[in-house]
């Protein structure tokens, strides 16, 4: 058990909550917010969206022991004045609200919009509410009522939001160290998008030590051409941040594909490394940049390669006393770079098959080419023997042709004769076709 403390629609709440509590019940059932409603429970539906410090989260998956400190929003604080608020008023104007089942989790996600765009287009808006399903196909109506209250709205921005008045107590990463050397089954985690969603597979809830606030883990900073990237940078500040869009844009794309705003919101580059998913798609853009994992432990500090840190689907070769706590990539300037994928939708579905590539040309030759290919093999990986071939080659189609043959070959070799390969095979050599002729 543990007591938290929190502001909840400009309130401070102070509440005593098991260690597997999730915050959609901690809300609805113990506060009576009856607003944030259960849908998927796996993060998909987007009913339970809250506002954590002003940016959507899924209520769902977030363990309430993480909103320790943090500002909470639920639907009830836009018409706290007694009085609709203009987003509301503008929703039912344009028939927005249809079974009302997803309104609360859309009114959230776009005032969470409108705080940091006062104009957003018609795409800015889809996007924003890509995490929040509408059951009654309503979206033609949600995306104009959000355009039609962004004319006249009085939102305050962010830098005018009150900060939360609450001080949260920054753990020290040597208390980690400690914890997790003297408790063998317990494990670290910053978003924990996959904790509760394991944990009504029937897999058994361990302890956690949440690493969000250790300020030594966060954070992304450059030093003469090196990136470093903090292990609990979430998804979405990789995507918006200018260092990696101006010098790794493939990592900055594939992070924006990755789930909905919510998921990116609380999803980090850590937990993807570490997950070893062979889908995970920051993996790809990674291995072009040559990444290099920091790994942590009371021992000291370890580096290894990104390349032979994951050594099988789901495994890496962290051991039981260590943290990875960043990655470091080297920065690309000069060159054409970029991350694809194949899936079912666009958001929340994992990749069926990605490429990140960067592509350095000088008058019609490829100077330099970085490939890395996920969910084709057990784990993504680099075609060196088809980089080292193209490399000084005239950019023309027997040049192209043989390189994707190459690449298509050594996937044959690493994975063997897949039924998949039926409809893999032609789409990916399409890809890299396209990729390789810009």
């Amino acid at each position: 058990m543990e007591t938290i403390n929190f502001i909840l629609n400009g309130k401070e709440v102070t509440i005593t909550v098991d260690d597997s509590e999730i915050l959609l019940h901690t809300l609805r059932e113990r506060l009576n917010i009856k607003s944030v409603k259960e849908g998927c429970s796996i993060g998909e539906c987007g009913t339970c969206t809250v506002l954590i410090d002003d940016e959507p989260h899924y209520s769902c998956l977030t363990l309430s022991s993480k909103v320790n400190g943090r500002d909470i929003k639920t639907v009830e604080y836009l018409g706290k004045s007694g009085k609709l608020h203009p987003l509301q008023e503008a929703f039912i104007k344009s028939g927005a609200v249809q079974c009302g089942y997803c309104t609360p989790g859309m009114l959230l996600s776009a005032y969470s919009l409108l705080l940091k765009n006062r104009k957003p287009d018609w795409e800015e808006i889809k996007e924003a509410i890509s995490g929040n399903l509408c059951r009654c196909t309503g979206y033609h109506q949600i995306v104009e009522a959000i355009k039609d209250a962004a004319d006249i709205i009085d939102t305050p921005t962010h830098e005018q939001q009150k900060k939360s008045p609450i001080s949260m107590e920054k753990r020290k990463k040597e208390e980690v160290f400690t914890i997790l050397t003297s408790t063998k089954e317990a494990r670290v985690y910053a978003g924990g998008t996959d904790i509760l969603v394991n944990k009504r597979k029937g897999e058994k809830f361990r302890p956690f030590i949440d690493i969000t606030n250790i300020q030594e883990f966060s954070g992304i900073s450059e030093f003469n051409g090196t990136i470093h990237i903090g292990a609990t940078s979430t998804h979405s500040q990789l995507t918006e941040n200018i260092i990696i869009r101006g010098k790794a844009l493939s990592l900055s794309l594939a992070c924006k594909m990755i789930g909905a705003p919510q998921i990116r919101n609380m999803g980090t580059i850590g937990g993807n490394i570490v997950n070893a998913s062979p889908a995970a798609d920051t993996i790809p853009p990674l291995l072009i940049h040559d990444a290099i994992c920091i790994l942590e432990s009371k021992k000291g500090v370890r580096r290894e390669p990104l390349a032979t840190f994951i050594i099988a689907p789901y495994k890496t070769s962290i051991r039981e006393d260590e943290i990875l706590t960043g990655v470091d990539i080297k920065g690309l300037e000069g060159y054409r770079e970029g991350y694809r994928r194949v899936t079912k939708r666009a958001t929340w579905a994992i990749a069926r098959m990605s490429v990140a590539w960067a592509i350095q040309e000088d008058n019609g030759l490829f100077k330099d080419v970085k490939l890395a290919i996920g969910s084709c093999t057990p784990m993504p990986f680099r075609p060196k023997e088809a980089e080292t071939f193209l490399r000084d080659k005239t950019k023309g189609d027997e040049t192209i042709r043989a390189a994707v043959n190459m690449m298509i070959q050594e996937i044959r070799r690493i994975s063997g004769k897949r039924p998949s390969f039926i409809y893999k095979v032609p789409v990916l050599e399409g890809l890299l076709n396209a990729i390789l002729r810009g």
